[in-house]
């Protein structure tokens, strides 16, 4: 349960309170003629350019302690946008920062033991987007390849739906052996089965034995279980019941590719649609293709990456290696200078130890790190774009903690997500993993323009001040 925020008005009678000032004397102190537009802020009735400006003299009167500054700046947020808004895009920056949303009840963990012994399951889940759930079973997807996994969601446009099932998705997506379905209803309908949070699985044990269990969960956060022998079909009865009518795929089951054509089909496929769309990203790490070709070419063929792959020939991966860089070179323009809108963020933290170290958070032994020269024209390259491109600069998330989610939403296509230690694995099938739901691409969007950028990130200057920071020790090097 994420924890309740006050509004600027309450915020504000909070700090009132605190301080036994008026409404009269605080009007005095700011400069207002009368405490009308005082009172009609503490009541929510004032226009938010109202809120602003008073918040703004109170800031510069120094009438302001830190821990007060970030509880009104909080509630004129909440007062922007509404509480039900503030809310869900709280519930995206959780995600992105590996927040989850509490523990298990006892009860649904011990429901799902059996999942987690079993030798092979089916899992069918109908809703049922708590992040707790969700991460949950993103888990047990990865530690057993036997389990498959089929989600239907079905979302309308009354909040806090979308983003429910927007932080679902996103948090389990990247598990080969899950797939999604959503379809759009209309506000308030009742579909018997497919308005409901149910999970239900069909695991079998090492001896070949197999149970079905039921899970509904209730409106008041409890659970109701029932299990009962596979033969009897309870399983196979929902996922008939369930159907498929009206439902669009939005994610598909994959397999894991490795190996050089794998990266070089990545390439590809990121290519196709860094090309046709303007791209949204939250990326803890620097990436590839925003390391210029012939400074990445050195630093492979140094790092050994035509004797990295076991039963490739050297011709073999020359002819890959070509291909690989045909595709670089479009994703680095892209990354630049490409037609369509970027907005890029990341971990500081992250780019601070690629500066000290010269190598990418996500580990991929074929590169050798990075020289110091070779870092600082890398690092010369993002500042020169920062100051040219202004609103589709990198930016810097301005948490304590690291980024835990990275994130790549394409306009009008959908959304590729992994936690941000995993996505250099360099062997997923991006085709498959990607979220395909232009309108929760476009709330994603907009969380980014109006709450990412807004909210969670350094200023521009700022970040550029960063950048140049580390610039300055590098070059003081020896």
């Amino acid at each position: 349960m994420l924890e309740q925020q006050t509004t600027f008005g309450e915020a504000l009678a909070a700090w009132m309170h605190a301080r036994g000032v008026s409404t009269k004397r605080l009007a005095e102190l700011t400069g207002y003629r009368s405490k009308t537009s005082i009172v009609r802020i503490l009541r929510e009735e004032s226009v938010h350019a109202g809120r602003e400006r008073l918040f703004a003299r109170m800031d510069s009167l120094g009438m302001l302690s830190p821990d007060d500054r970030r509880s009104l700046a909080r509630g004129l947020e909440l007062s922007r946008v509404g509480r039900q808004r503030s809310q869900d895009r709280r519930r995206l920056r959780g995600l992105l920062m590996g927040q989850g949303g509490g523990g298990l009840s006892p009860a649904l963990d011990q429901a799902l033991e059996p999942l987690r012994q079993a030798r092979a399951a089916r899992i069918l889940m109908v809703n049922a987007c708590q992040a707790e759930v969700s991460a949950t079973l993103r888990e047990i997807l990865r530690r057993h390849p036997a389990h498959t996994m089929e989600h239907f969601v079905t979302i309308d446009l009354s909040a806090p739906q979308p983003m429910e099932a927007l932080c679902a998705v996103l948090s389990i997506a990247c598990a080969p052996a899950y797939a999604c379905a959503i379809r759009e209803a209309a506000p308030g309908a009742r579909e018997g089965l497919r308005a409901q949070d149910i999970l239900c699985f069909s695991a079998q044990d090492r001896d070949g034995g197999s149970e079905d269990t039921l899970v509904i969960f209730s409106g008041d956060g409890g659970v109701c279980v029932h299990t009962q022998p596979s033969s009897f079909g309870l399983f196979d009865y929902l996922r008939r019941a369930i159907g498929v009518d009206g439902f669009e795929p939005a994610v598909s089951a994959h397999f894991m590719q490795e190996g050089p054509e794998s990266i070089v089909e990545a390439m590809r496929f990121c290519t196709e649609l860094e090309r046709g769309c303007g791209e949204r990203t939250v990326k803890p790490d620097v990436c590839i293709n925003e390391v210029a070709g012939g400074i990445l070419r050195s630093a492979l063929l140094d790092g050994g990456v035509l004797r990295c792959f076991p039963g490739w020939t050297e011709r073999q991966m020359r002819a890959q290696l070509e291909e690989f860089f045909y595709y670089h070179d479009q994703r680095y323009h892209n990354a630049f200078d490409g037609a369509h809108r970027r907005g890029r963020i990341m971990s500081p933290r992250s780019l601070r130890r690629f500066a000290l170290t010269g190598r990418f958070d996500s580990p991929f032994p074929a590169i050798r790190p990075f020289t110091v020269e070779e870092r600082i024209a890398i690092l010369e390259n993002f500042a020169l774009h920062m100051r040219r491109n202004g609103e589709n600069a990198l930016r810097f998330w301005d948490a304590e903690g690291e980024l835990a989610m990275e994130v790549h939403c394409f306009e009008n296509v959908g959304i590729i997500a992994f936690p941000a230690r995993e996505a250099g694995g360099l062997n997923v099938n991006f085709q498959t993993s990607i979220l395909r739901h232009p309108r929760l691409a476009a709330l994603f969007q907009e969380c980014f323009d109006d709450d990412l950028l807004r909210n969670c990130t350094m200023p521009g200057q700022e970040a550029l001040l960063y950048i140049d920071g580390l610039l300055n020790e590098l070059r003081a090097a020896p």
